[in-house]
C-alpha cells in the first residue's frame, strides 16, 4: 500500500516519509493539495492513507480533503489532516468534510506511526 504524504514543509515531509518506511509502506510526495490530487490519481488504487497538511500554498489540505471527497473512486482511501491547527472549529470542519483522523503539530513520530496503525491496520 502506498501513503501520499502532502506537506509543504521539506524537513515535515522527510519525517513522516521516515514513519511511513518504518511501518512497510511506500511513500508518495506532494507539496500542495493540487499537487496531492494528481498523485492520487496517479496512484490510485494503491493508496490507502493520505497524511496531510492544511495550511500550504495553491491548494491548502482543506480544499484538497472536500475535493477527495466529492469523488468516489477515494471513498476507502482514508485522510489523515497533520497540521498546527489545533483549533477546535478546524477539526470539526475537516471531521465533517470527511476526515479519518486530526493530528496537531508537533505530534512525535511515535504518535504518527501509533495513528497510521489506527487508520490502516486496525
Amino acid at each position: 500500500m502506498k501513503i501520499l504524504i502532502v506537506e509543504d514543509s521539506k524537513l515535515m515531509r522527510r519525517a513522516i516519509t521516515k514513519v511511513v518506511v518504518a511501518k512497510g509502506y511506500d511513500p508518495i510526495e506532494a507539496v500542495n493539495g493540487a499537487e496531492a490530487l494528481e498523485r492520487l490519481q496517479e496512484n490510485k488504487p494503491d493508496v490507502g492513507l493520505v497524511i496531510m497538511d492544511w495550511n500550504m500554498p495553491i491548494m491548502d489540505g482543506f480544499e484538497a480533503l472536500v475535493k477527495i471527497r466529492e469523488d468516489e473512486q477515494y471513498n476507502n482511501v482514508q485522510v489523515l489532516m497533520a497540521t498546527s491547527e489545533g483549533i477546535q472549529e478546524d477539526i470539526t470542519r475537516a471531521t465533517q468534510a470527511g476526515a479519518n483522523g486530526y493530528m496537531v503539530k508537533p505530534f512525535t513520530l511515535q504518535q504518527l506511526a501509533d495513528k497510521i496503525k489506527e487508520l490502516v491496520e486496525d
